[in-house]
């Protein structure tokens, strides 16, 4: 188990000299990530390199690992055009950190014959950065974000302690479901958290289409109305975001339990309006800060395929249509279930997770019907079988009660 983090140090009262040394870099090495953008046939990166590198070696005189970095962040980018770029350094070629009597520093490796030292100022993001290294974390590459700041993005490897019970967690736009598995099928707490975030986020939606009526009207009172709700809404949510999390890693460690929750990615297929309806809440962000105190607690994350997590039931097994046309937050099946969609999905999540785990076939029961298995759950592998599983006419839960 790995985790990484990035913070963010502050550069102490640089000369004017280096100043305009790391502002004349962050120039070139935008205006080289732009050209580069622009030859981009592909996202594949070798086929990049192999058509640029030459070219970008002469024009700029970057150091090959700078260069190489470049390309990388070309490669992700889905626009038509860079404005801010954050180049990484690898130690010890390209970078290091080294501390004198008074004051810390950060050397980067510019250009093959350049290397300038930027001081570090001591403050709380500092200290962190010194406990966490303390404590057997390690910085392996520095960046310069285009504020002319210093990123240290710094990782530790973790062994997670083996836990048979799970918590299955789904995530929707309206509240984070979670469910709480033994390892032999029980189901032993079901739990919602950040129902609020919904209520709140609808309120301030309301609010941001009277604000934009008049915005269009001409009134910059609303344009910087506006702008400070953009900023409130974000701030509510990362801190609701990380109660939720702490909430969610309590349960774990009530339960002796790991976590399991969903790879969600956006679908091209589905459209715009439907990503934004998924993606509402930032999955992303929920992810990496559980990802980090999951790690922090030494608890193990699985992170799975949303395959038919939706779409299966709960008290036949079977793999049907997936929530009730009339009424999206039920799910409805020709067995007769009734259950709430996220309830139901938290559920399906936490078993996935035992069934792919190293030795379920022994432990974990698959529902006996006419019907799909439970382990339709799982995508086939390569030679075109499911994890094994042991049949059995016992449901996993009473999905009635």
């Amino acid at each position: 188990m790995k985790a990484q983090r990035a913070i963010c140090l502050q550069i102490d009262k640089p000369t004017r000299a280096k100043l305009l040394v790391l502002r004349n870099f962050q120039k070139k090495a935008v205006a080289l990530a732009d050209s580069l953008l622009k030859q981009r046939k592909s996202k594949r990166l070798m086929e990049l390199h192999n058509a640029t590198y030459l070219v970008s070696k002469q024009t700029t005189n970057f150091n090959s690992q700078v260069i190489c970095d470049i390309e990388r962040n070309v490669v992700k980018i889905n626009g038509k055009s860079i404005k801010k770029l954050t180049v990484k350094f690898n130690v010890p070629r390209n970078c290091k950190h080294f501390r004198t009597k008074s004051r810390s520093f950060v050397e980067f490796g510019l250009q093959p014959r350049q290397r300038i030292a930027v001081p570090i100022k001591e403050n709380r993001s500092y200290q962190r950065y010194s406990a966490l290294l303390a404590s057997g974390w390690t910085c392996k590459t520095y960046g310069v974000t285009p504020g002319l700041q210093v990123v240290a993005y710094l990782s530790k490897e973790s062994v997670p302690e083996a836990r048979d019970n799970v918590v299955g967690v789904d995530v929707n736009s309206k509240c984070f479901a979670v469910t709480v598995l033994s390892g032999n099928g029980k189901v032993l707490k079901q739990l919602y958290f950040g129902k609020d975030i919904w209520t709140r986020r609808k309120n301030i939606m309301e609010r941001r289409t009277r604000l934009r009526s008049l915005a269009d009207k001409g009134s910059s009172r609303a344009r910087r109305s506006l702008l400070l709700l953009k900023a409130k809404e974000a701030n509510f949510v990362r801190n609701r975001i990380g109660e939720v999390v702490r909430q969610i890693v309590s349960v774990a460690w009530k339960y002796d339990a790991r976590i399991a929750i969903e790879g969600l990615r956006r679908f091209s297929r589905k459209g715009r309006n439907f990503n934004r309806e998924v993606f509402r809440l930032p999955f992303y962000k929920f992810r990496e800060t559980l990802a980090g105190r999951c790690f922090d607690n030494r608890i193990e994350l699985d992170i799975l395929d949303p395959y038919h997590t939706s779409k299966w039931c709960s008290g036949c097994g079977a793999v049907g249509d997936g929530h009730s046309k009339s009424n999206y937050a039920l799910f409805r099946c020709g067995c007769g279930l009734e259950v709430n969609s996220d309830r139901k999905a938290s559920l399906a999540v936490a078993i996935k997770s035992q069934l792919k785990r190293e030795g379920a076939l022994n432990r974990h029961a698959q529902f006996f019907s006419w019907q799909a298995p439970v382990n339709g759950l799982l995508r086939r592998n390569e030679v075109g079988l499911f994890n094994g599983v042991v049949q059995s006419n016992q449901p996993t839960e009473s999905p009635y009660s």
